[in-house]
């Protein structure tokens, strides 16, 4: 599993999973993208989710933070301000570079047309905290639309 989606009475709650960190901020990402339901030429919904034959828009981030969960919400708060400036959504990352203050990483995506939910307007602070478990990682992640 590698994200879910929690009740919240205002705002957008996902839980996120990663068997690494790495994959925990590669999940956070691809949940915060899809759990608004993209829509793009040449895409199609499958299962909920948005499926493209390629991913051919690509932005370079680089993050730095002073710990593990700020840098997660730094990371996807980018990833939304290129995804409002460039109107793409980002279904996918390589990260390149990671440590536990720092990452640099590839947002893999396409053009939007539209967003099924009403499109975040940020990623807040509330909860956002990064915690172990014995599966790997664990974090809730609230977005204010």
């Amino acid at each position: 599993k590698d994200f879910e989606l929690l009740a919240h009475t205002a705002d957008l709650k996902l839980r996120v999973y990663g068997s690494s960190l790495q994959e925990l901020f590669r999940h956070a990402l691809i949940g915060m993208f899809q759990s608004i339901g993209p829509h793009a030429h040449g895409c199609w919904q499958q299962d909920g989710r948005l499926i493209c034959p390629s991913l051919s828009k690509k932005r370079i981030v680089i993050v730095q933070a002073t710990s593990v969960d700020d840098l997660l919400i730094d990371f996807l708060s980018d990833a939304l301000y290129l995804s409002d400036v460039h109107n793409e959504a980002y279904l996918d990352t390589c990260i390149n570079h990671f440590e536990t203050v720092s990452i640099e990483a590839e947002l893999l995506g396409v053009e939007i047309e539209r967003f099924d939910v009403v499109e975040i307007k940020a990623v807040t602070y509330h909860g956002g905290r990064i915690t172990k478990t014995p599966d790997g990682w664990m974090v809730d992640i609230v977005f204010d639309i």
